[in-house]
Parts: structure tokens; C-alpha cells; sequence
């Protein structure tokens, strides 16, 4: 699967320089009435810091391109256009060059992105090598099965909260090989899904049932337990997976309807050892009304949710011992609704500027595993609407945005819950408090300035000034220094990033009032800062600031360097 996709990639890449070169003729004519401007540099791997031959470098706009030689290195001519135009294809008004080669990645992809300044002409690209995880699932028979679906989910952060999520799946070759390619460095686990026992001798007509369950890396029976794989960039790593022959026992359900008649479209999550996680599977039958299936021998809990309009989440437990279940009912209750009230804080400077009191609030799943209990797509208030409609049982982060833009949300309760601090906890058939949100608007700045980063020309636009909320990968800036706001324990709240520079100053607007670390990077990073365990790493490393009302803090830092 790999393999394919790396040689659609370099066919691609080959078939991508014509295209350029047909594209830069076609605006000769209007290039020749300006100077050309030569860039060179060189094109290297991250890890090793060797020259990459054969790399495809080319200008934003598809029109300039050319491959590195064998020693990485390339020459670019494009037209020294006035800034006008430049604007079409440059980058704050420098030439942006971008670079890939099958087998090598970043973190936008495959793609690297470099600003080259108006009197620079030697740049140097970096490459990230690929990663990759193979191995081998071995049946206990040749005859056991064909072939074997395995399973890759990687841990990723999203506003501060780490999350395992699906990544990738694959299908074993005819000798039980799989590989996994083109991954990121980083925190990955992998494991089998079920399968049908093929060998002919072992299932007969109208006789017991033989399967294998999900076997998770290395020999483990379930996600919770299972080895986390620690892939560094251009690493290989092996893990082999023998999964168990264990009978099968057929097991039904029947579902409680709720007043509204039965649910359509509901999914079904099947649980093992009290430990939540992928690798079971049962079905719903909407016609009888039952969750079926078969399941080995072992202790399950089953949890059943359907999606709105009719939004109803229910959980049964079963154990399967050496026998058949028909478990006790399941019963769907409908999905909690959970109130809004945002209040004003009059205690604040200026307030009379507060326009509103309305707010957009989101809840981030806050579980271990995306996707679980609907937390595949958050929740959202609609406008001014006071309610968030049929929230699915789980724990969540709650995000709230006001809706004016120099207001921020001082408080955020539930009963006697801080959700600046802690997770909201939407329970099984029972109501949630209100979310009670209090708004102020008496905002201070902050200033940081990166020792050793060069200083824009003056008149400069910063490429991103403020950003409130979680940080995604695509959002962030591809190239300089890369600045971080991380709230201390006692203040919670969401992170922040902010880059520039504008003459040499990375700007953060419309901060409250609270204490924060400073932190900057030479490269984009996902921050776990809702784990206080993984900032600890970080208690020696920026600055912290006290931010008050209207305050402009200035700070100045040594960026952290990649490891």
C-alpha cells in the first residue's frame, strides 16, 4: 500500500516539471519586462543532515521548478517581480519554494514550505524521513486464515489533549507481511482486527464456531495493555503479532425502545475487561430490534448511540462463559440537553463596550479514544441559541468564544465544576447544570522577542497576530520561530499561539488577566498542555509573565531547538 502510493507520488513528481516549465514559457512574455532572480541552496534530511538528490523543488504558484542534483543541490531562476504581483505567489512578499520526495514527509504532509527574504539566494530545505512500522501476523496454521486486517491508531494532541485515533489499516500479503509507511515520528499502537477461522476442519455445519479476536502488540489482548510503538523519524520498526484461536458464542440483545420508536442509524461499541478501547464488533438489527453477533469467552461491556434528530445513547454489561448469551435488555435514554447562560462582569475596565452577552461554545471530546460516543464531530452552540441539543455521554473540554472579539471568558462552571480546569462529565440518563459563563473584556498584550531571529523591514504584516482556541498543525506557521502563550495551572484555559515577526516582535492581543508561560519553538509543535505531567518538561524552559488588565508584558526568548 505504501509502495503505491510512493511510486504515484514519484510519477507524479516526474510528470510535474513539464507542466512547470510549459507554465513559465506561457508568461514569458510577461516576466521578460522584469529582472529573473537566481535562488540555489541545498535540499537535506532532517535526521542524518545528508544532501537528498533527485528532490523536487518548485515555486508556490506551480510555475518554476527543478530537481536538486546528486549532491542536494538546485538552482531556480523566476522573475524579480515588483510586490504587486508578487502577491499571487509569494509568501509576505518573498518567494515561497516548496520541496518533496517519495519517502520523505513534514509536518504538512509531504510538502515543505521555505520564505526565501528579497536578498537572500541560498536557502536550505529540510526533509523529514518517512517511518515505518512492519511485520508479520502469524495464524497458528497455514489453513487458519487467508489473510488478516490489521489495525494502526497513533496518539495524537488536539487542544492540549492527547487522543488515540484510527490512522491507518492494511491487509496482510499472502505470507502474513504488512507494512505501514510514510508515518510521522511518534506514538503509535497496532493489533488484528477479528477474524474467521477459514480452516474447513475446524468450523463444521451446525457446529461450534472458531475465530481470532483482536490481538493487540506485543501479545496482548486488549488496547489498554497493548505496547505503545515510539517511531523516531526514518525508523523502522518491527512488530509481529500471533493472534489466539478461541471459540465463538452467539450473543443477543434486545434494545428498549424509547418513546420515539427505534433508533436509526446506531452504532454499537463492544468493550473488553472493563478497558475501553477498539477490536470487538456487534451489529444492530433494526428489523428485531437486537444487538447480535458472537463474541469469545470474557466479560464485555456493550454501549449503543444513534445520532440526532433522535439522539439516545444506552450500556449493557454481559459475560460470555463457554455458552450462548441473551444478555439483559438494553435501554436508550435520550441525550441530555445542557443550558447556556453567559453573564456580564461589570468589575472590569471599560465594560460599557461589551455589546452582547452571547458566546459560541464547543465541547472537545475529552475521552481517551477519538471518535468514541459521537466525539468524532464536537458539539456546538447555534448562534445565539441557549442550549447545546442531545449531548452524548462522555467527558469534554468546554471551548467558549465570545462573540465580540476583545472579550474573553473569565469563569466557566457547572454546578460546582471549573471547566477552565477540568473536563464537563455528561452521565447516562441524568441532566447536566447549566454551563454558567462569565464575560469580561479588561484584556492585556504581550510582546516576545526571539533572540537571534532577523528583523523584517519595516512596514512588514505579521503572517498571524492571534489565534484563540485549540492549535492545529495546518494553521500554524511553516517557517521561523513559532511562539506559545500555555496558561499555568491555577489559570486553566485554553493555549495560544501567536507569530510574527513585525519587526523583530511576536504580538499576542487581547490576553487575560492571569499568569502564563512563554515558550518558543524553531519549529511548529502540538503542546500537551492540559497535561500537567507532560509540561514538566518545560518548568525550567521560556518565561513566565503576570498579565493584568491592560498591561503590555515584553518578554524575551532563546527558541528551543528540535530534538
Amino acid at each position: 500500500m505504501g509502495r503505491g502510493r510512493a511510486f504515484r507520488a514519484l510519477t507524479l513528481a516526474v510528470l510535474f516539471l513539464p507542466v512547470c516549465i510549459r507554465q513559465c514559457y506561457s508568461q514569458a512574455a510577461e516576466d521578460l519586462d522584469h529582472g529573473t532572480k537566481k535562488i540555489s541552496g541545498t535540499v537535506i534530511n532532517s535526521v542524518t543532515h545528508d544532501p537528498i538528490g533527485r528532490a523536487l523543488v518548485y515555486s508556490a504558484d506551480e510555475r518554476y521548478a527543478t530537481f536538486t542534483d546528486g549532491q542536494g543541490h538546485f538552482e531556480l531562476s523566476m522573475p524579480d517581480l515588483p510586490q504587486s504581483a508578487e502577491a499571487r505567489w509569494m509568501g509576505n512578499g518573498h518567494p515561497v519554494l516548496q520541496v518533496r520526495k517519495p519517502g520523505f514527509l513534514s509536518d504538512r504532509g509531504q510538502q515543505v514550505h521555505a520564505d526565501t527574504s528579497p536578498n537572500q539566494k541560498d536557502v536550505t530545505l529540510v526533509l523529514v524521513p518517512e517511518a515505518r512500522i512492519v511485520g508479520q501476523v502469524k495464524f497458528p496454521s497455514a489453513d487458519a486464515a487467508d489473510h488478516a486486517q490489521v489495525e494502526l491508531y497513533r496518539r495524537e494532541v488536539s487542544d492540549g489533549f492527547a487522543q488515540w485515533a484510527p490512522y491507518a489499516q492494511v491487509r496482510t500479503r499472502a505470507d502474513g507481511e504488512y507494512r505501514f509507511a510514510e508515518l510521522r515520528a511518534g506514538s503509535y499502537k497496532v493489533f488484528t482486527l477479528e477474524a474467521v477461522e477459514r480452516d474447513p476442519l475446524a468450523n463444521i455445519p451446525n457446529g461450534p464456531t472458531f475465530g481470532f479476536p483482536p490481538r493487540f502488540y506485543a501479545a496482548a489482548r486488549d488496547f489498554v495493555t497493548a505496547e505503545t510503538i515510539q517511531v523516531r523519524a526514518g525508523e523502522t520498526v518491527a512488530a509481529n503479532i500471533a493472534p489466539e484461536h478461541q471459540r465463538y458464542y452467539v450473543v443477543r440483545i434486545p434494545v428498549i425502545r424509547n418513546e420515539t420508536g427505534p433508533p436509526t442509524g446506531m452504532t454499537v461499541s463492544v468493550h473488553a475487561q472493563d478497558h475501553r478501547g477498539p477490536g470487538f464488533e456487534l451489529g444492530y438489527d433494526p428489523n428485531q430490534n437486537v444487538i447480535r453477533g458472537a463474541l469469545p469467552s470474557g466479560s464485555y461491556t456493550i454501549e449503543a448511540a444513534s445520532y440526532p434528530p433522535d439522539a439516545v445513547t444506552g450500556v449493557a454489561n454481559i459475560v460470555v462463559a463457554n455458552g450462548p448469551v441473551n444478555g439483559p435488555p438494553l435501554a436508550l435514554t435520550r441525550n441530555p440537553s445542557i443550558e447556556i447562560n453567559v453573564h456580564r462582569d461589570l468589575s472590569g475596565a471599560d465594560n460599557s463596550r461589551i455589546p452582547t452577552l452571547s458566546a459560541y461554545v464547543t465541547l472537545q471530546s475529552a475521552d481517551e479514544f477519538a471518535g468514541e460516543r459521537g466525539s468524532d464531530f464536537p458539539y456546538r452552540s447555534q448562534g445565539d441559541a441557549p442550549v447545546l441539543e442531545g449531548v452524548k455521554p462522555g467527558r469534554y473540554w468546554v471551548q467558549v468564544q465570545p462573540t465580540a472579539s476583545d472579550m474573553y471568558a473569565a469563569s466557566v462552571t457547572s454546578g460546582s465544576k471549573d471547566l477552565l480546569r477540568v473536563p464537563l462529565i455528561v452521565p447516562i440518563g441524568a441532566s447536566v447544570p447549566p454551563i454558567e459563563i462569565t464575560v469580561r473584556n479588561d484584556t492585556g498584550e504581550i510582546e516576545a522577542t526571539i533572540e537571534g531571529e532577523p528583523i523584517e523591514p519595516a512596514g512588514a504584516e505579521p503572517s498571524a497576530v492571534f489565534y484563540s482556541g485549540q492549535m492545529p498543525p495546518g494553521s500554524q506557521p511553516t517557517t521561523g520561530p513559532s511562539v506559545y502563550c500555555v496558561p499555568l495551572a491555577n489559570d486553566g484555559g485554553p493555549a495560544r499561539w501567536f507569530n510574527g515577526p513585525v519587526n523583530g516582535r511576536h504580538v499576542l492581543q487581547q490576553v487575560p488577566p492571569g499568569d502564563y508561560r512563554i515558550l518558543a519553538f524553531d519549529t511548529p509543535q502540538q503542546l500537551e498542555y492540559r497535561n500537567s505531567a507532560a509540561m514538566r518538561a518545560y518548568e525550567s524552559k521560556g518565561q513566565v509573565v503576570h498579565v493584568t488588565p491592560g498591561q503590555k508584558a515584553q518578554v524575551r526568548l532563546r527558541a528551543i531547538g528540535s530534538e
